[in-house]
Formats: structure tokens, C-alpha cells, sequence
């Protein structure tokens, strides 16, 4: 029998007096039995044990991932001992991302590698341990690839929980939300005009291209466009204004955040949706082509409109249409760290696959957007 509903995994240093604490109280107000070190731990109690029985007895887990996250060795051993009760049971793990993006923690770069660098040094010559921080290495990879949220530090609203009928296994949060106190400032004047209309006619009809869903109906397809973005770059401006316009304009649009049950593996969930979309709005950022994770839904999008009637539209955003097209710039750095990375043959042909499907799509008649 669980001993508690959820358990609640971060660095304490960052986040035990902002975004862990909110959490926990949202937790306890909706009647939720939460594990925290600081809240559920005895005095002169060892540690470590706790902790594990604590995991072991807990029914979903939250890992607030902050920039300090993997510095922590006791972090990375909850994260394993979490990724283990998670394999081998019906338990989910629901990320929360707190100012770093999602692709670092999954790659281990940035403050992510470098954690790992001092791990490794400290540690080596100790065969054992080191294939322990392997496995540090292996469950952060598997958390960041299951959908969360990824929020800012600046302010967060923690809203009801999702319970799952009478057992108080937690599905989700149903809504954690993050916006700059300047959001709408900037950027509410750069969406364009077709979000005024009714059946979003993204370009003149003399294009070619029209995203009405009035028009372009398919019984079987579930959303009337997919949404093809980096995060890093457009995810709290210009590609939550673009999703929130399309929404207020009855327009079905994907989103991850709403549409994936958090803890549930993004990559065939965004397949899915991609198989399930009318049609697709591709926006190109400054990193766009630096995640594979967008390289690999263009590359999914422009397989499937090879066999159908659907459309894209490029949006470029704050970045030069002519280097999108040419692979020059940051895109061409972008390519270069992907072909030094993959090397082997079917992998230098996946990045060929991406090269190709850049090119078609950042082709296409597109809307520019040149100031954020």
C-alpha cells in the first residue's frame, strides 16, 4: 500500500523556496499527501533510506528539473531510484522543466554537461560508480523525453489537479502556467491578419495554400493544424500568441501542453498528432534546426503530405528566409554539430532526410515575421 500520492523530487538550493514550495501547498490544498525531505522527514533520520522508501512508497513523482539539478548527487540517485519504480510498475513520472530547456537536461549540455564533466572526473578510475552515473545520465534522458512543463522563475501559477478516479493516483497537473510580465507587450501587433478570420486563411487563395478547416475536412484527421516549433526560442512569445489566436478562432490546434497527458513519451505522441492534422504551420526560429526533436517532426510532417492533400506554411521568425533556405549561418552550425555527432551510415542518412525536408518546406510561400 503507497504511503503517499506523490513525490516530489528538486534541488533544494533553487527551488525549495519558490516553485517546490507552490507545489507542494497546490498539493496539499487539493487534499494530496505529498513527500518533501524538509516536510515529511524525521529529525536524525538517515537520509538516504527515507528517501528511497519515501520513492518506493509513492504512487506518481514530480522532478522539478532546475539548472542545478544534476550538480546534486542526491538528485541524481532520487532520479534513478524514480526511473526504476517507473519501469517496473504502473507509476508515472511528470517532469517540470524551471528555467532550463528541455533539450539540455535530454542531452546533458550546458550547465547539464558540465555537471556530468565534474561528475566524471571526481569519479574516475571507480568502475562501479562511474557505471552508476551512467545510469544518472540514462534516467535524465528518459525524463526529459516524457512531456512536462517548462516553465520561467520568474512568476508561477499553480492551479487544481487532475485526480484519477477514487485512488488519488495523479494524472497531471491540469495547468501550470508561466507568462513574462510583458508578454502581450511586444508581440500581440506581429500576429498576422489571418487570425481575425474566421477559417484562417493563411495566404491570399492566389498561393495555393489555404489552412480553412471549413474546407479541408478529413472525418479521420483530429486536429485542423499542427504547430512545428522550438521551444527555446518562440514558445513564450510568438508561438503561445500564434496557438492561442488560432484557438479564440475555433481553429483545432495541437499543442503539447495540452494535448499530451504529461508523462507520457513525447515522440510518439507528437507522430500521432502529426498523422492526425489536416495541416501544418512550420515556425522557423534562430534554433529551430538545432533540435532534433524539430528536425524529426518536419522531416514526419513532409512525410505525410507526400501521400495527401495537406499543406504547410512556413512562418519565419526573426530569422533570414534565404539562410533557412541555403542551410547557411546558425543553420549550417547546426548541421555541421549534427553530422559530427551522427556518424554512422542510417544516421548520416536521417540527417540527410532533414536537409532535404528544410529545403522543401523553406520553399514554400510563407509569412515573414522580422521584429520580436
Amino acid at each position: 500500500m503507497a504511503k503517499y500520492d506523490a513525490f516530489l523530487s528538486f534541488r533544494g538550493s533553487e527551488t525549495r523556496h519558490h516553485i517546490a514550495a507552490s507545489l507542494y501547498k497546490a498539493l496539499l490544498r487539493e487534499g494530496v499527501h505529498a513527500f518533501t525531505d524538509d516536510q515529511s522527514l524525521n529529525r536524525g533520520e538517515q537520509i538516504q533510506p527515507a528517501l528511497f522508501n519515501a520513492i518506493e512508497g509513492s504512487r506518481v513523482f514530480y522532478v522539478v528539473i532546475s539548472k542545478g539539478y544534476a550538480s546534486s548527487i542526491w538528485c541524481l540517485q532520487e532520479l534513478a531510484r524514480i526511473c526504476y519504480c517507473v519501469e517496473t510498475s504502473a507509476r508515472r513520472v511528470l517532469p517540470i522543466f524551471y528555467d532550463v530547456d528541455p533539450s539540455e537536461v535530454r542531452k546533458q549540455i550546458g550547465c547539464f554537461g558540465k555537471a556530468f564533466a565534474k561528475h566524471e572526473e571526481r569519479l574516475r578510475g571507480d568502475k562501479e560508480t562511474m557505471e552508476e552515473v551512467q545510469r544518472w545520465r540514462e534516467a535524465l534522458t528518459r525524463v526529459a523525453n516524457r512531456s512536462g512543463w517548462v516553465i520561467g522563475n520568474e512568476s508561477v501559477i499553480l492551479s487544481h489537479f487532475m485526480l484519477n478516479n477514487h485512488l488519488l493516483s495523479i494524472s497531471a497537473l491540469s495547468h501550470i502556467s508561466f507568462f513574462k510580465k510583458n508578454l502581450f507587450r511586444s508581440y500581440c501587433v506581429h500576429i498576422p491578419e489571418m487570425v481575425r478570420k474566421k477559417h484562417l486563411s493563411l495566404l491570399p487563395s492566389t498561393s495555393g495554400i489555404a489552412l480553412a478547416s471549413s474546407t479541408i475536412m478529413h472525418a479521420i484527421r483530429t486536429y485542423d493544424v499542427f504547430v512545428s516549433f522550438r521551444g527555446l526560442d518562440t514558445r513564450n512569445n510568438f508561438a503561445a500568441l500564434l496557438l492561442q489566436a488560432l484557438h479564440r478562432n475555433g481553429i483545432d490546434a495541437f499543442n503539447d501542453n495540452v494535448h499530451v497527458m504529461k508523462g507520457e513519451f513525447i515522440e510518439s505522441e507528437l507522430y500521432k498528432a502529426i498523422d492526425g492534422s489536416r495541416n501544418f504551420i512550420v515556425v522557423f526560429s534562430r534554433n529551430y534546426a538545432s533540435s532534433t526533436w524539430c528536425l524529426r517532426e518536419l522531416a514526419w510532417i513532409c512525410k505525410n503530405i507526400e501521400t495527401s492533400t495537406r499543406r504547410i506554411l512556413p512562418i519565419f521568425y526573426v530569422v533570414d528566409p534565404l539562410k533557412v533556405q541555403k542551410q547557411s549561418g546558425c543553420y549550417e552550425k547546426a548541421f555541421m554539430d549534427h553530422e559530427e555527432r551522427f556518424r554512422g551510415a542510417k544516421e548520416r542518412e536521417q540527417v540527410w532526410r532533414w536537409r532535404k525536408a528544410l529545403k522543401q518546406v523553406s520553399h514554400l510561400p510563407c509569412l515573414h515575421i522580422q521584429n520580436e
